[in-house]
């Protein structure tokens, strides 16, 4: 084993350990491997092992050798991740029973670990290390005004999602504090300045149309990036899964009663605390401390709920929010406007 490698396995070994200790986390703590399974049956292979979901119906080849990427403990696993090429999501999980395991670095289960390094810039594109999750929203009226060549900006008339108070879908981001703002792009994909320049995404055409409503941007493809750049690093959904949680959660922070007083307020300045007191009575006491607000000189562009680092599909918002950790930020000034739907002159 090189040094170079060996540097790498050890400190995705201290990932894990630390996850396993840091309690609901830890359930998607797994340990990477570097070698092969070959399979012994047909058996089949899991987006996630949790929910046994598998949507393009994925399975081993008798036969067939397969690259290990991970397993789910060091210790006699119960679960390896492997990469299954004609998949989608390609990585994927299969029990440990489906063949025969050949590793060239087996991890070293007998050493106690120190304590990870926070600043370990290398963590910072391994999936399933998340601490929270942040749901960014936009305003698309505030966001077409300075984007008027976006195709999602030619449609800025009455009958569209926005018009009617709504908060767009901007993405869902899986976040490790240690990371900053670098957590992401976790299958190592070249970054693409245009977004449809990525690799198209396969989702359930009814997700898919639920989505070009609540996510104007998959005009402009950005689903894709927002897939590549944060959807990469969580394990627990595939592409349709991912963006139905998104889809979902958007609509319950609209349905709350924020749609109704973005769409009396249309056109008008707000003060920032009748704002986030509005925040607080839709979606419970205390709910401003996980918010976010981003702003354009003094038109507000953005709003991004922090969230646990666990979400269960269907959970409610609210309570969601509850258990997410407070850090309120705001790039608005005291009193800010909510534009309307079509372009100023």
């Amino acid at each position: 084993m090189t040094m170079e490698l060996s540097k790498r396995l050890a400190s995705a070994l201290l990932a894990a350990s630390v996850l396993f200790a840091l309690g609901p986390v830890g359930a998607w703590a797994s340990v990477p491997v570097s070698g092969t399974l070959q399979a012994a049956k047909d058996c089949e292979a899991f987006v996630s092992k949790k929910k046994k979901s598998n949507p393009d119906k994925a399975r081993l080849e008798p036969g067939d050798a397969y690259v290990v990427l991970e397993m789910n403990r060091p210790a006699q696993p119960e679960w390896f991740r492997v990469r299954v090429d004609d998949a989608n999501p390609p990585e994927r999980w299969v029990e440990a029973n489906c063949g025969t395991l050949t590793l060239r670095d087996a991890p070293d289960v007998a050493g106690q670990p120190e304590p990870i390094r926070p600043d370990d810039a290398s963590l910072c594109g391994t999936a399933g290390l998340q601490d929270s999750f942040k749901l960014a929203l936009s305003w698309q009226p505030a966001f077409c005004e300075s984007h008027r060549g976006k195709k999602e900006c030619a449609a800025n008339f009455p009958a569209t999602f926005q018009a009617a108070g709504n908060f767009t879908l901007h993405g869902l981001w899986p976040n490790r504090e240690a990371c900053g703002i670098n957590y992401g792009n976790c299958e190592h994909l070249l970054q693409q300045r245009e977004f449809c320049n990525y690799p198209a995404l396969t989702i359930n055409p009814e997700v898919a149309k639920q989505l070009s409503q609540v996510m104007p941007g998959t005009a402009s493809c950005l689903e894709r990036h927002e897939w590549f750049k944060h959807g990469t690093c969580q394990l627990d959904w595939d592409t349709s899964q991912y963006f139905e949680v998104a889809i979902d959660l958007v609509r319950q922070f609209n349905d709350s009663g924020m749609s109704k007083y973005m769409a009396e307020n249309m056109g008008k300045e707000v003060s920032r605390e009748d704002f986030l007191k509005q925040v607080d009575s839709t979606l419970g006491a205390g709910a401003r401390e996980r918010l976010e607000l981003g702003c354009a000189g003094s038109k507000l562009t953005d709003v991004f709920v922090n969230l646990p680092a666990h979400v269960e599909p269907g959970a409610s918002l609210a309570e969601l929010i509850k258990t997410a950790p407070p850090d309120f930020r705001s790039r608005c000034p005291a009193r800010f406007s909510i534009d309307a739907v079509g372009f100023s002159r």
